[in-house]
């Protein structure tokens, strides 16, 4: 059942996403068309974030993940989140330019942290699999 509605889901979002790359190419001013694609970018985010928190708790009531993994997993990003900002804190300081486009320090830090987060869950998951990897080979 819920995997019925999650296809639904995400073929209605996949078709609203072509119809506003169809109206972004034969729109009518550039402003406009730019605002209302990055604004359903905007939207598209904050659904995945909101999606991927009540997917952890639905998942943990349904399956009936014990209290201390779920606080060991909170935990484990918590520390990603401090060490990705850790990493971008002299990226809050320092406006970015390029040309003629200017950033503010602020954004210059989030996104920067942004990335540096992805880098650390990246290097973590991989550290997970050879690990994993590794564990099942010496096992055997």
């Amino acid at each position: 059942m819920n995997s019925k509605i999650s296809k639904w889901v995400l073929a209605v979002l996949a078709l609203i996403t072509v119809g506003l790359a169809v109206y972004f190419y034969l729109g009518l001013s550039d402003e406009a068309r730019t605002n209302v694609l990055l604004n359903w970018g905007y939207i598209l985010i904050i659904l995945g974030i909101v999606i991927a928190l009540i997917s952890v708790f639905f998942t943990a009531a349904i399956k009936g993940v014990n209290g201390k993994t779920l606080l060991v997993a909170v935990i484990a990003f918590a520390i990603i989140g401090v060490v990705a900002y850790l990493m971008s804190r002299g990226a809050f300081a320092t406006p970015y330019e390029a040309g003629e486009v200017a950033y503010s320090a602020k954004t210059h830090g989030w996104v920067e942290l942004g990335l540096n987060f992805f880098y650390v869950t990246l290097g973590v998951a991989i550290l997970s699999i050879l690990f994993s990897v590794i564990y099942k080979a010496v096992k055997k």
